[in-house]
């Protein structure tokens, strides 16, 4: 685990981000730097790992960076991490294979020494496209990132709008990253679930990687870390022997046809006696590979079965001590922080008990990191104006609102001309929450949203709102208002 710096936590996210980021970015150069002298076998692993961790922080910071790091510079560092993808996995299938091989019966091992030799001309192929890849492209990508997130640091403290503390929004986000954690549990031996194990595995890697930030500052965080690595380590076998499966089921292919040829240019050569024919015959790989395939097979389901038990043992102490973290952080939460839902419907519900009726005008200024937004609110009190700021998306986002006056929207009104939507809303009082209804006067599209008092806070769907239920929308972009403005 890096050596991230401490007392982050009650201070600017911008300038926290860019702490983390200098020590990410000098943990990859020096692991490039072993790579240059190349004696070093573990530099490379090194180095992706320190990619990796700079890739997922900047990730889950992106609101806070706003147009500090363009959707470019992350798509050169994503390809420069992928670059190493199939060399990597071709290593760990080849160390898989080599452990293997003792067990295996001496007909069946040529088959498997075949494609162990197949890997690791794979692997050696891959090592040598990633470190030229990393030597011609990480040293650019390095100074561009650094760049960045000084200049960001710089835009913060020259802005007008109040930054909640780096603690605050790092709560929020391991709340929702464990949201999705146990989402995508749940669809893992669901059929063909190779798709689900990936994404699960990749979600609790950037979990970990969140709460490795504060570590050392917050304990239950160190406690998360552990149970983390031990489901992490379950998901990425069962990974790697997904892949093993796929490599195998190719393999067999090409081992049939390898071995026909081999057949038909002894069939046709004059000098290929009987007995060099019947050896020719009994070194066919596929028997071999078919062999391994089964061992790994068996292997995928022993994992299953421990990651059934790590769930029914560990899951219950992982949420609990997730929770902990997030409780520890949320005191720094300001009461600017915005945290809803938002739902999709097919049409308007039954609203006997709504308790207000408005019709809402709003758009937005022009900008791309703050959203700033004009509206004007009808009702029977008569006319509102309100002028608000709003940074992020999802689930939880920094909202400051103030109502303003007539002449202040008029004159701003103009400059929203193409960004604008019109809707009515309806405020409908359920238990302890507020749900507001909105039906868009422009368009065939109705939404429901609730305000939450934290991000852990359950949501029941009340039975009034059901039966117009498509789903559940929170940050999907294209359902944000401000997408929506036209």
């Amino acid at each position: 685990m890096p050596e991230f710096p401490t007392g982050l936590l009650g201070g600017s996210p911008s300038a926290a981000v860019a702490a983390i980021g200098s020590v990410l970015l000098q943990d990859a150069r020096a692991a490039r730097d072993r790579l240059k002298e190349g004696a070093d076998g573990e530099a490379l692993h090194d180095f992706r790992v320190a990619l990796r961790r700079l890739r997922s922080v900047l990730r889950a910071f992106r609101p806070v960076l706003g147009d500090g790091l363009p959707q470019r510079l992350r798509r050169r560092l994503r390809d420069l991490a992928r670059t190493t993808n199939a060399a990597r996995d071709a290593e760990v299938l080849a160390l898989w294979l080599e452990a293997r091989l003792p067990g295996l019966s001496p007909a069946k091992r040529a088959g498997a020494k075949w494609l162990l030799a197949q890997l690791v001309d794979r692997r050696e192929a891959g090592y040598g496209e990633s470190l030229e890849a990393i030597e011609q492209d990480f040293p650019r990508l390095a100074r561009r990132v650094r760049r960045r997130l000084d200049a960001t640091v710089h835009a913060a403290a020259f802005s007008a709008l109040p930054e909640q503390p780096f603690g605050a929004v790092l709560g929020e986000l391991v709340a929702g990253h464990a949201r999705i954690l146990r989402e995508q549990l749940d669809q893992i031996g669901a059929g063909d679930d190779a798709a689900a194990v990936h994404e699960t595995r990749i979600s609790a890697k950037r979990l970990r990687y969140l709460l490795e930030l504060v570590a050392g500052e917050v304990p239950p965080a160190l406690t998360a870390v552990d149970h983390l690595k031990t489901l992490q380590t379950l998901l990425g076998d069962l990974h790697d022997l997904q892949i093993a499966d796929a490599e195998c089921t190719a393999a067999v292919e090409r081992a049939a046809a390898d071995h026909a040829r081999r057949l038909q240019g002894a069939s046709s050569s004059a000098r290929a006696d009987e007995r060099e024919r019947r050896k020719l015959r009994r070194q066919n790989a596929g028997p071999g590979v078919r062999a391994v395939s089964r061992l790994a097979l068996d292997a995928q389901q022993e994992l299953r079965e421990r990651l059934v038990a790590w769930r029914a043992d560990e899951w219950a102490m992982l949420d609990d001590v997730l929770r902990q973290t997030v409780d520890a952080l949320a005191h720094r939460a300001p009461s600017v922080i915005e945290i809803e839902r938002k739902y999709l419907l097919t049409g308007l519900p039954a609203l006997d008990s709504a308790t207000e009726v408005v019709d809402v005008e709003q758009g937005w200024l022009p900008g791309r990191r703050l959203q700033e937004r004009v509206r004007r609110v009808r009702s029977g009190r008569g006319e509102q104006y309100f002028r608000t700021v709003k940074l992020g998306d999802g689930l939880s986002r920094l909202e400051i609102e103030e109502e303003t006056t007539g002449e202040l929207f008029s004159h701003l009104w103009p400059l929203t001309e193409g960004r604008r939507v019109r809707k009515r809303r309806y405020y409908v009082a359920d238990g302890a929450l507020l749900w507001e209804i909105d039906e868009f006067v422009d368009r065939d599209l109705v939404l429901a949203e609730v305000e939450l008092p934290s991000a852990e806070t359950p949501v029941e769907v009340p039975s009034w709102l059901t039966e117009v239920l498509v789903r559940d929308v929170t940050g999907e972009v294209e359902y944000l208002n401000v997408t929506l403005a036209c």
